[in-house]
């Protein structure tokens, strides 16, 4: 557990003290199956007393959970880039309580369960601004922190996020044979963590792994086992009872299976049912999920040009730009882009796309080009 806590410490410290810390490392998908193995293989651990430094009891482990809290809020409502710093301060700051302080097994237990959840945080937040390969190391430590608290529950939800990070990198892939490998990394991380879990397994978890290997099935084009987990998602989530899950994963509500769901079949073709089930995710989310309404408003306007419905695409296109100027997020700059990259070859085919398309190019105007992370 030491040598796992110390690693966080140095990684936020480089972090918080390196303006450049990272920038222009290559994220590699494949660099997420070691640590993949190495949980699937690792014995439980426990924590044992700690008695030397500050004491630390169940009331600091509690205050640690509210500053999370408040954190990841903050984090959905204005974007990682007004709020990352501070994730990483407060990483830093109790990870060398763990190491530093005195506590009894319990306490620590809980301690480095809320620290991992911290650690996840750093890693999400990083992704959010376009740090890939920082957020890749991230995870890897917030894995290695849950196995540490012998969490296999939460150890595979990282798994899950390591395939969800691998699916968006796969989706601005430069080649074929690169999103096909993404897209193989992705569905074998999130089996993974399914395999992780095992009779552990709640419904919500389950439900969202299999909606994250049903958007790696997508990625790679295969139209029936798309069809197939989705269906496994559905199924699983219907069986969730409110109050018997873990509280990390209250997130994950229907609106976020559904957004799951809805682009998968998107991007299989089904733009119909993609359109109900997506634009049913936008009705449910709470105002302060913004970059989550964002990200549903940008993939609703594809549906519909897909469909050639160009009114409705413009009007939510034009909500996506409002929703992404109130927020510092690169992944909400990316959907933009990304629809903008649509609208572009057919803007002259209506009034509508025009004035969506002047938008778009005046929002992005004021926004970096690209990420700042390479990948292979």
């Amino acid at each position: 557990m030491h040598e796992t806590v110390r690693s966080v410490v140095s990684l936020s410290d480089r972090d918080m003290n390196r303006r450049n810390f990272l920038l222009g490392t290559t994220f590699s998908a494949a660099a997420f199956a070691e640590p993949a193995l190495f949980a699937m293989t690792v014995p439980p651990a426990q924590i044992t007393e700690q008695a030397a430094g500050r004491r630390i009891g169940q009331s600091d482990v509690e205050i640690l959970q509210e500053h999370f809290d408040h954190l990841w809020r903050l984090d959905h409502r204005y974007g990682s880039g007004r709020v990352r710093e501070q994730g990483v301060r407060l990483l830093n700051s109790e990870a060398m309580n763990l190491l530093k302080g005195s506590y009894s097994a319990k306490v620590g237990t809980a301690l480095l369960r809320v620290v991992a959840q911290t650690s996840w945080l750093a890693g999400s937040m990083s992704a959010d601004v376009g740090r890939h390969a920082l957020a890749q190391r991230y995870y890897i430590q917030t894995l290695n922190l849950a196995l540490s608290a012998g969490d296999t529950q939460y150890a595979a939800n990282i798994l899950g996020y390591m395939s969800r990070m691998t699916i968006h990198i796969g989706h601005s892939a430069t080649s074929e044979s690169e999103r096909i490998s993404n897209g193989r990394h992705a569905v074998a991380l999130a089996r993974a963590a399914q395999s992780l879990a095992s009779d552990r397994l709640t419904p919500v978890l389950s439900g969202l792994l299999c909606a994250i290997e049903a958007r790696g099935h997508a990625l790679l084009g295969d139209s029936r086992e798309t069809r197939m987990t989705v269906h496994k998602a559905e199924k699983a989530f219907e069986r969730s009872v409110p109050g018997n899950e873990p509280s990390w994963l209250a997130f994950y509500t229907e609106a976020e299976l559904l957004a799951d769901l809805g682009r998968c079949l998107r991007d299989t073709g089904e733009s119909t049912n993609a359109e109900r089930l997506i634009n049913h995710a936008l009705e449910s989310y709470e105002p302060w999920r913004a970059r989550s309404r964002c990200f549903v408003q940008t993939d609703l306007a594809t549906t519909h040009l897909v469909a050639r419905d160009f009114d409705r695409a413009t009007s939510l296109g034009l909500d996506a730009v409002r929703t992404a100027s109130r927020i510092s997020s690169s992944r909400a700059v990316d959907r933009i882009r990304t629809l903008h990259r649509q609208v572009q070859p057919i803007r002259m085919k209506s009034t509508h796309l025009a004035t969506l398309d002047e938008e778009i190019t005046a929002y992005l105007a004021h926004q970096p080009r690209g990420n700042e992370d390479t990948r292979v």
